[in-house]
């Protein structure tokens, strides 16, 4: 058979296209190009360098108002005349202590954007506003004792009363007696959760890829949306020489392959850096100057190509109105479309593929009413079981009474049993029972037969102890041995057994229902699970295979081990779940 060779509609659309777009284009876009892209490029840079300026400024003023907190509680007599009690002093009352905190905490109550401040007494005052424990080594205290009263701003980490640890930015600076500028009081550490200055600059991100981060001058990342990389040095690729050279500024950057723009901005801690990058093309959004260009060339074009793409369209692009229409025809549920195949191009392949899925589409719509009706009968039959036992139960239990008083004991018991049968099969209507109910159910069944067969069929039963309290089907196992009664003992006309076993394999509940009647051909059972005789025979089989498959899935249900003559077994097979 000669193959078709495949012929695609996206190279006859660039022949009959790009012969009349491509020269005019290429001179149009490129002259375009070159001439927005410079100018858009600095437009948005100035615009993001002033963003980034903006930012900077609020963070120094964080920093700011940081300073001003330590300035107002060196300034407060009532709060630092506690540091200038003696230490033997301090060391006998605490009440200086809990004076010195209370005023502190007075304080802080109305600066919520500070999460602790730590204060260290040189007179042994020591404690912390949030009860985190600060560390503070003696090479910083050394240099704080150099700066003489001048404060600075270090990024550090607390840990939490709960040992966690948290990133701070902190502030701190030895407090002197104000009356004495020579002595020293304490140092002071005032602690700004990290996340608060990265919240500054984190609803100005121009794009989900764009980056904010503070580097110190030893180029360690103090401030940072990712908080994995807080306390990082700075990573290499981000580490350009241009970013040193001035206070502020931008420049363009490629990292990994891709065109950034780079923005830096000196803060009012020395050496203290604000970094932005942003990614080109997202910083490119706005080409008005691009579109004007553009625009005259595609007015061009256009005019040049219309003639071209109505012939065009006529020939190619008509198959794809055909297969618009046979759509909205499946969508009214008419699955029996056929769209003509011709050509050998992208739009006859999606043709082909449209009249298989429209096939497929029949055979599974079908396939579902099948089970909805499926279903729908199982519960009809379900729902007549429980209404007709229920009558029943409540005029033998009438019965039962009356052959009491009667004393006809033997016949109550038969009723009682009978009675008994019927109420089980009600189960509050529900599908599922338990083991122990369904074996309930079953000797109920059996005490009836046993009266009626006399000695001439004799019932075993051995339940596994730990399947008693597992959920089963109800109605599985009376069936079944009414059909090894029916149509294996009787049948053969001789005494017999039927034997019932019921145990756990695997993660299965297993029941095993064996007689020595006349057997049967295992093909002609198998066929009772699909169809019913008109004789009504085989219903049972069917029913209960049903209902434990509606229930539990394909994979569940009866198998048969059997041959004419020597007897049958029924396998029913479902879940093993507890808790019924």
């Amino acid at each position: 058979m000669l193959k078709i060779r495949f012929f695609s509609l996206q190279y006859k659309f660039m022949i009959f296209s790009l012969l009349i777009v491509l020269i005019p284009l290429i001179l149009v876009s490129g002259f375009s190009y070159f001439k927005s892209t410079s100018v858009i490029e600095e437009k948005v840079s100035l615009s993001n360098f002033k963003t980034v300026q903006q930012i900077a400024e609020n963070i120094d003023f964080f920093f700011n108002d940081m300073s001003n907190s330590a300035l107002s509680l060196w300034q407060n007599k009532e709060f630092m005349k506690y540091f200038a009690f003696p230490r033997d002093e301090v060391a006998r009352s605490r009440n200086h202590l809990l004076s010195a905190q209370n005023a502190l905490n007075r304080f802080a109550v109305f600066h919520t954007n500070i999460y602790s401040i730590y204060v260290k007494g040189m007179n042994g005052l020591e404690f912390d506003s949030a009860s985190s424990t600060n560390t503070i080594g003696i090479p910083l205290q050394k240099q704080l004792f150099l700066l003489r009263g001048e404060g600075q701003f270090i990024a550090d980490e607390v840990t939490q009363y709960d040992r966690s640890r948290l990133k701070v930015i902190s502030y701190i600076k030895v407090l002197k007696d104000i009356d004495n500028i020579s002595s020293d009081l304490a140092i002071i550490k005032i602690n700004v959760q990290e996340q608060e200055i990265s919240d500054i600059y984190k609803d100005k991100l121009l794009s989900g890829n764009s980056e904010f981060f503070i580097i110190d001058e030893h180029k360690r990342i103090i401030s940072s949306l990712d908080q994995s990389r807080v306390g990082t040095t700075l990573d290499d690729k981000y580490d350009d020489p241009r970013l040193y050279l001035d206070d502020n500024g931008y420049f363009k950057a490629t990292l990994n392959g891709n065109p950034f723009i780079e923005t830096y901005y000196s803060l009012s801690r020395p050496g203290w850096k604000l970094v932005n990058l942003v990614p080109m093309n997202e910083l490119s959004s706005d080409a008005r100057m691009i579109r004007n260009v553009t625009l005259y060339a595609v007015l061009s074009s256009f005019a040049l190509c219309l003639l071209m793409i109505i012939l065009f369209s006529h020939k190619v692009l008509s198959p794809l109105n055909r297969i618009r229409k046979s759509m909205r025809t499946l969508e009214k549920e008419n699955f029996n479309v056929n769209i003509p195949i011709k050509g050998n191009d992208e739009i006859a392949l999606i043709g082909t593929s449209f009249n298989r899925m429209s096939k497929r589409l029949g055979e599974l719509i079908n396939e579902v009413y099948a089970v909805q009706i499926k279903q729908k009968e199982a519960e009809l039959k379900a729902l007549q079981a429980q209404i007709n036992p229920h009558f029943l139960y409540n005029t033998l239990d009438t019965i039962y009474w009356m052959c009491r008083m009667e004393k006809a004991f033997e016949s109550s018991n038969l009723v009682q049993a009978l009675s008994k049968l019927f109420r089980l099969s009600l189960n509050s209507g529900n599908e599922l029972t338990t083991v122990d109910n369904e074996i309930e159910h079953l000797k109920s069944y059996i005490t009836i037969q046993e009266k009626r067969f006399e000695d001439r069929i004799r019932f075993d039963i051995q339940v596994s102890p730990d399947t008693r309290s597992c959920q089963a089907v109800k109605l599985v196992l009376q069936p079944l041995v009414e059909n090894a009664i029916q149509h294996g003992i009787e049948k053969k006309g001789t005494k017999g057994t039927v034997r019932i076993r019921i145990y756990r394999k695997d993660n299965q509940l297993v029941y095993r229902i064996s007689d020595d009647g006349a057997g049967a051909e295992e093909a002609e059972l198998v066929s009772l699970l699909h169809k019913v005789e008109h004789d009504n025979r085989g219903f049972g089989i069917k029913n209960v295979n049903d209902r434990i498959q509606l229930n539990f899935g394909q994979s569940f249900g009866l198998d048969f081990q059997t041959a004419p003559g020597n007897g049958m077994t029924v396998i029913v097979r479902q879940p093993f779940i507890l808790g019924g």
